[in-house]
């Protein structure tokens, strides 16, 4: 077949498919526009999903009347003078693809006053341009774009019902939002407001987005700062009392903008570790402020995608900042006096805030979940209750203080004594009896611990017949030409073959059905030895302890119990506690025995 050159419209019409595939891309551009243009006020507005109109309204300082014949044409922008001026990108928009994609595949009218001055507007209609009229908004700038894919029937059968594709706007707003916290954002779906989010504070910003559809208990919700190197952190984040069984709350900004990048959600997900039980995942909102010479936004046009020059830094910075900021929750049963009209011990109790917004929180591990439902019941709540239980935790917590010797389950002493295997629970729970104590532990952390001691005195080392040979991010590359010793110490032989490309010719024996693992460890870790020491054995033992789900074997699992009971603390190598203990009397009280 001869080659011939494409005509134009069909060339811009490719062109704006990578750019523009729904109203929600549409929005997407528009709002990154308007922020450029240090709008404080954004009004977006679609008609059936955006299929029929879209309107996006700012209170910018507007586009000059002489700059209105180049707002649709290719690689028109005021963003971007020199090649070097994309390694310093801080604008939202950079390409000058935006406008020029929306004008070939819908009609576009664009009306301006530039800084107060008379308004005037210039319409594209599928790549045709008019000429520039006066007439528009008294300040900033008013964009509407009529008609998306009229003439591209095939396109909008890919598009979903128009409430859906409503939706898909909103939520990009909201993310645009999240970002901008000192901005005002309001959404309209066929007339009607849908969103309203007035300017207000970083925290409070992730609040009302989250208070959309989410009921979240907002004293449940932390603020982490943290700042290292050429980079900054903020993190508005759940406590480990409120999560949810997947992923989607973890959302990621660099640089004010939305990124989809998995190290980072897997950093997010590092640093809650065991805080967590398996499957549950926290609410963060992680924003990142990186020198611009260091971020490179220019991978795809949707401008998701972001290569970090000092990702691993800023990974093992987020690892460490959640681990010693967000506190832990130490599961603990607690006995309590029991009145006639209570309900049953070990029900959750529902406790209401003051924006009405109930938490559920069992008697017996501290922990509250992450779905709510209101209750139907007329039966009043005591107004005392949360000054009650304050004043029994502080005596509680005073008269622990006093008998800590006396109830140290770990106390020397103790170890002498024998202990009654009695079952395991829920394929969890390892159930033994020891004097007047009952003890619940956690078979998978309980036999990762004694795994992660094992390991640490293991030194078979393997020579590699054929290395393992892997890439690394430029900071990753620098650390392991310094620290080399670190790995080596361990087992592990590290060599630079060239560029940012390196092999591992020994690893310890118990390492090579997990070598994946490992690579990918180090491929992130910049850290001091005793993080790496530490990292390296909680994976291998992580990996080869008995799971959840599990059923032990009576002689496994009393062998198991005799190694815990000799620990001088009961804690995983993630740092969590995994036995959980119950007296005689606390369990006497709760049947009221007492």
């Amino acid at each position: 077949m001869k080659i011939q050159k494409l005509d134009p419209l069909v060339a811009q019409r490719i062109a704006a498919g990578e750019v523009i595939d729904r109203p929600a891309s549409v929005i997407r551009e528009l709002l990154d526009n308007a922020l450029d243009a240090g709008s404080q006020t954004i009004i977006a507005s679609v008609t059936e999903g955006g299929l029929e109109e879209i309107k996006l309204i700012d209170d910018g300082e507007g586009i000059a009347t002489e700059d209105l014949p180049l707002l649709c044409e290719s690689h028109a922008t005021s963003k971007v003078r020199s090649l070097d001026d994309l390694y310093h990108i801080q604008s939202m928009g950079f390409r000058g693809e935006a406008l020029y994609s929306i004008a070939a595949v819908s009609e576009i009218t664009i009306a301006s006053s530039f800084k107060g001055e008379d308004a005037f507007q210039i319409t594209v209609n599928n790549g045709n341009k008019h000429d520039v009229l006066p007439g528009g908004p008294r300040e900033g700038t008013t964009v509407t774009v009529r008609g998306l894919f009229k003439e591209l029937p095939a396109r909008r059968q890919f598009l979903k019902r128009p409430s859906t594709e409503a939706t898909m706007c909103r939520h990009v707003l909201q993310e645009k939002a999240l970002a901008f916290p000192d901005r005002s954002f309001r959404f309209l779906s066929d007339g009607k407001i849908r969103l309203d989010l007035p300017a207000t504070s970083k925290k409070q910003r992730v609040l009302d987005v989250l208070a959309i559809n989410q009921n979240i208990v907002p004293s449940e919700m932390l603020e982490l700062y943290d700042t290292a190197g050429r980079f900054s952190l903020y993190a508005v984040c759940s406590s480990p009392a409120l999560y949810r069984s997947d992923r989607s709350h973890i959302k990621i900004f660099v640089n004010s903008r939305p990124v989809e990048e998995y190290a980072l959600v897997q950093a997010v997900t590092y640093g809650y570790g065991e805080m967590l039980h398996g499957g549950a995942f926290p609410y963060c909102y992680l924003f990142i402020d990186v020198d611009p010479t260091l971020v490179d936004f220019n991978i795809h046009p949707t401008k998701r995608e972001v290569k970090l020059r000092n990702k691993a830094e800023i990974h093992h910075q987020v690892v460490s900042m959640i681990s010693t900021q967000v506190k832990r929750t130490i599961p603990r049963i607690v006995a309590k006096e029991l009145q006639e009209e209570e309900t049953p011990l070990l029900t959750p109790h529902p406790t209401y805030t003051q924006d009405t917004t109930p938490s559920f929180k069992h008697s017996f591990s501290g922990e509250s979940h992450h779905t709510y439902q209101k209750p139907q019941t007329n039966k009043p709540i005591d107004p005392e209750w949360f000054q009650k239980a304050k004043e029994i935790l502080e005596a509680d917590s005073m008269q622990a203080s006093r008998t800590t010797e006396k109830e140290n389950i770990w106390e020397k002493q103790s170890e002498q004594e024998t202990f009654t295997y009695l079952g395991q629970a829920f394929n969890l729970f390892l159930i033994a009896q020891k004097g007047d104590d009952l003890f619940l532990v956690d078979q998978h952390a309980a036999h990762e611990r004694i795994l992660f001691d094992q390991v640490r005195t293991k030194t078979n080392i393997q020579n590699l017949m054929i290395p393992l040979s892997f890439e690394v991010e430029r900071d990753v590359d620098t650390y392991l030409q310094q620290n080399l010793d670190i790995y080596l110490n361990l087992g592990i032989k590290l060599e630079r073959s060239d560029d940012l490309i390196w092999e591992v010719h020994t690893l310890p024996s118990l390492y090579r059905a997990i070598d994946k693992e490992i690579i990918e460890f180090i491929q992130t870790m910049t850290g001091d030895s005793e993080e790496v020491e530490k990292g390296l054995y909680a994976i291998v033992a992580c990996h080869a302890a008995i799971k959840a789900g599990d059923t032990v074997d009576r002689m496994v699992a009393i062998n198991l119990l005799e190694k815990v009971f000799t620990l001088e603390e009961p804690v995983c190598p993630h740092g969590r506690t995994f036995v959980i203990r119950l007296h005689k009397d606390e369990l006497m009280k709760a049947v009221q025995r007492t």
